[in-house]
Formats: C-alpha cells, structure tokens, sequence
C-alpha cells in the first residue's frame, strides 16, 4: 500500500485568475486529478525559492482567463516550463476560460494568440476552453472601462448567433457560465498522458 502511494503519478495544477473563474477551474480539476494546485504567483515564488520543482511533477495543468484572446500569464509559465525542462515532453496541458460560450469555430483561437506557430504545428500543448463569464469585480479599473465599452458595443452583434445574443444580454450585469461537466474532456486526456509515462 505504501509502495503504491509512493508511484502515485504527481501532478501540478496552476491557475491564473483576476475574477475566480479560473480558480473555480483549477480546484474543480486539481479534485479530480487528486493534485496540488496553486495560483501562479504562488508558483513563481515557490520555483525562484526553489520549494516548487516543475521537473518533479508527472503533468502540470496551467490555466487562466483571456484577455484580448490571449491566456494571461503564458509567457510566464511557458518559460518556467522550459527552464524546468518539462516542455515538448507531453507533460504539459493548458486550458483557457473566457465570457464566449465553448464553439469549435472560436475556440481555437486563445490557442492562435497564445502559441507559438512552431508550438502549434507540433500540438505541443493539448488545449481546452471553458465559458467562465464576466464578473466586474477584481477587474483593474482600465479593464473594467474597456470591457463596459465593448458591453454596450456587442449589442450590435445579436445577429451572429444565440451566443452573441447570450453575450449581449448578460454582459452588462455580469454573469457565472462555469460548469464542472465541461472539464471532462481536459480531465480524461490527462489521465490518458498520466497512464503513458
């Protein structure tokens, strides 16, 4: 039983959040992973104090939301990853939470914004977006003011689709889309990789 417990695959999950979706995200994944999880500044602390060790784990989980569908904090994580020696070694998912509903036509574009071409070619990262929501509070004051604009300029788009009209009639107020079903596929490809090392 002891031996057991000691060839438990180790796994890591980092959020990014300013307004709790991804952390809502990452607890929901780091349950069912059984792994630890941590903010990402937690992590850069812990890797420059060395009490966090990348390069010990089986599989590291980075997540956040998107600004500009790019996902916050990336560059950070990516050059961690790589100075950990973890990249291009399949021990590596991402995914990206965002107001948008999940649609196949949209959602590969956080990856676009995010990767590199050359990262995207190999499918370096396996990738996956959630609908978090929008939630005004713990936005920065100039992020709030851009996002207020776009709120009152997405009503022009309602003729896009169910999600523009869903988008549109919500934003202004805010709303909270997470679901914990929506993590599946993500959780299911990470015990994939797990069972191959």
């Amino acid at each position: 039983m002891a031996d057991e417990a000691k060839s438990a695959p180790r796994v890591l999950v980092i959020y990014n959040t300013l307004t709790g979706f991804s952390k809502t995200y990452g607890t929901w994944i780091a349950e069912d992973l059984e792994a630890d999880l941590h903010p990402l500044s937690e992590v850069v602390e812990g890797v420059k104090s060395g009490r966090i060790n990348l390069a010990s784990y089986d599989l590291v989980v980075y997540g956040a939301g998107v600004r500009m569908a790019i996902i916050r904090g990336f560059r950070k994580f990516r050059k961690m990853a790589k100075d950990a020696g973890i990249l291009n070694q399949g021990r590596v998912i991402v995914w990206a939470n965002g107001g948008t509903p999940q649609h196949p036509d949209r959602d590969w574009k956080c990856a676009a914004r995010t990767f590199t071409r050359n990262e995207l070619a190999k499918g370096e990262f396996p990738f996956f977006y959630f609908e978090g929501g929008v939630r005004y509070e713990g936005l920065p004051a100039a992020e709030k003011t851009l996002l207020k604009i776009f709120a009152k300029r997405v009503q022009k788009y309602r003729d896009r689709g169910e999600w523009a009209v869903a988008v549109a009639d919500n934003i202004a107020q805010g709303y909270d889309h997470t679901n914990r079903d929506s993590i599946a596929p993500l959780v299911e490809c990470a015990r994939e990789a797990l069972n191959h090392r």
